[in-house]
C-alpha cells in the first residue's frame, strides 16, 4: 500500500529526477496541470507532492499554495510529512528556506539499495531519512567499483562515502577507493553513518576500531567459581536469592521522570511472560536459585534455567526447561568490588538496561562494541531470601 502520492506533470521528465528511498512507498500519477484540482486532491489525500524540473512542491492543508523544495532533500521532507507540517520549527526540522526553496543544509547520504528488499526499509525511519538513492535489481549488479563511479558523478550529496544495502547488510564504502569498505553492526548503523557523514570518523578508523575490539581477550571460565551473597557468605543449591541493582536517582535530569523525590532505590529482576526486566518494586522481585552441572554454574528460576534469548539485534533473558547450549549460556563474574556481572558466555558483553522509565527498564545484551566501550557495566548484588522456619 502506497503512503505518498506524487503527481508528475507532462512537461517533467521523470527519468531525470533523482530517486529517493521513499519512492518505493509512493504512487506516481501523470497529470495535466490545466485540469488539476489542488483542493480536491487535498481533500482526498491530506497532502501530496507535485514534481517540477528544478524543484518539487509540497501541498498540505496548511500550504494549499504549494511549497517549493530542493530535490536533494526530497526523502527527508517526505519523512517529515508523515508527522505533520515539515516546515514548522517546533518539529525540530533541519529545513531552511533559501531563495524561496526549502532545503536541508546537511548533505544527504547516497544509498545503493537492492530493489527486491527496498520495501523492507521502514518509511519515516530516522536512520535513512536524509538520503538519496539508486536501486539495483540483481545480486550480480552489486559492484562497489561501479557504484563508486556513479557516486562520483553525483552532486549535492555526501561525496566521500556511500552506503550499499541488501537485506539486513549495510556496507559503507569509500567513494575514491571502494576497496576500503566496512560493514557496521546493524544495531549501530545509524551512529556509524552519522559519524562518517559529519567527518567525525573515517571508514579506515572504523576498521581499526573493529580490529582492536576483536583482539580483546574473551572471558575465561573459573573452575573454582562459587556464588556468594552480598555479605560474602557462600550459597548452597537449596537457597534462593534476588539479583538487585542499586540505582541512583539523578534528580537534576531534564527528562520527565516518574520518580517521586530524589531518593535512591533498589531495582530487582521481574519476570513477565518469556523474558526478564528490571523494576523498582520495593525489593520484591524474582527469586533465583542455581545449579552446578559439570563445573558450570547456571542461574535457575522456577526449576528452569535462565539463559539468553537471541534475535538479530540484541539478546534478553528467558527461562528454558533444559540446560542451555553454550551459545545461549550466561556467564557469571565477580567484579573487584564484590558485585556480580552477567555476560554472554565467551564474549566481552555484559548486561545493559534501556530505562523506559525512572524505575523500569528492559534488560539486554549486545555484541556491539559501542555499549561495551562507552557504557558502564551493570553490577548486581545477590540478596539472600530469608525463609521463615
Amino acid at each position: 500500500m502506497s503512503i505518498y502520492t506524487i503527481y508528475v506533470p507532462g512537461h517533467v521528465d521523470q527519468s531525470k529526477i533523482q530517486p529517493c528511498l521513499l519512492d518505493v512507498h509512493s504512487t506516481f500519477v501523470d497529470i495535466d496541470l490545466e485540469t488539476f484540482d489542488v483542493n480536491a486532491k487535498l481533500e482526498e489525500h491530506g497532502h501530496f507532492i507535485v514534481l517540477d524540473n528544478d524543484y518539487f512542491l509540497v501541498y498540505e492543508k496548511e500550504h494549499p499554495e504549494g511549497v517549493k523544495c530542493d530535490y536533494k532533500s526530497r526523502n527527508l521532507i517526505m519523512s517529515h510529512m508523515a508527522y505533520g507540517d515539515p516546515f514548522k520549527e517546533c518539529l525540530g526540522s533541519p529545513l531552511e528556506e533559501e531563495n524561496g526553496i526549502w532545503t536541508c543544509q546537511l548533505l544527504p547520504v547516497l544509498y545503493f539499495v537492492f530493489r527486491p528488499d527496498a520495501q523492507a526499509l521502514a518509511p519515516n525511519d530516522g536512520t535513512v531519512s536524509n538520503t538519496i538513492a539508486e536501486f539495483y535489481d540483481t545480486v550480480e549488479e552489486e559492484d562497489f567499483e561501479k557504484f563508486a563511479e556513479t557516486a562520483r558523478t553525483k552532486e549535492s550529496c555526501v561525496s566521500h562515502f556511500f552506503v550499499v544495502n541488501r537485506e539486513s547488510d549495510y556496507h559503507v564504502v569509500d567513494t575514491n577507493n571502494p576497496s576500503v569498505n566496512y560493514k557496521p553492526d546493524i544495531f549501530y548503523k545509524r551512529s556509524t553513518i552519522s559519524r562518517l557523514a559529519s567527518k567525525r570518523t573515517t571508514i579506515q578508523d572504523c576498521i581499526e576500531e573493529e580490529k582492536v575490539y576483536r583482539r580483546k581477550p574473551t572471558n575465561k571460565q573459573n573452575s573454582d567459581f562459587q556464588l556468594r551473597d552480598n555479605e560474602g557468605i557462600l550459597l548452597n543449591e537449596h537457597e534462593t536469592f534476588m539479583l538487585e541493582i542499586y540505582k541512583e536517582y539523578e534528580g537534576n535530569s531534564d527528562e520527565e521522570s516518574d520518580c517521586e523525590g530524589d531518593a535512591d532505590f533498589v531495582e530487582v529482576f521481574e519476570y513477565v511472560p518469556n523474558y526478564f526486566k528490571l523494576h523498582g518494586s520495593m525489593g520484591h522481585g524474582a527469586t533465583f536459585g542455581f545449579k552446578v552441572v559439570d563445573g558450570i554454574t547456571y542461574l535457575t528460576y522456577n526449576d528452569g534455567y535462565v539463559c539468553i534469548s537471541m534475535d538479530e539485534y540484541s539478546c534478553g533473558f528467558m527461562v528454558s526447561p533444559e540446560i542451555p547450549p553454550k551459545e545461549r549460556r550466561i556467564q557469571i563474574h565477580y567484579a573487584k568490588d564484590g558485585n556480580i556481572i552477567l555476560s554472554e558466555w565467551g564474549f566481552n558483553t555484559s548486561v545493559h538496561c534501556e530505562w523506559v522509565k525512572c524505575a523500569y527498564g528492559d534488560i539486554f545484551i549486545t555484541r556491539c562494541k559501542y555499549p561495551i566501550e562507552w557504557e558502564d557495566t551493570m553490577k548486581f548484588v545477590i540478596e539472600r531470601v530469608q525463609t521463615s522456619e
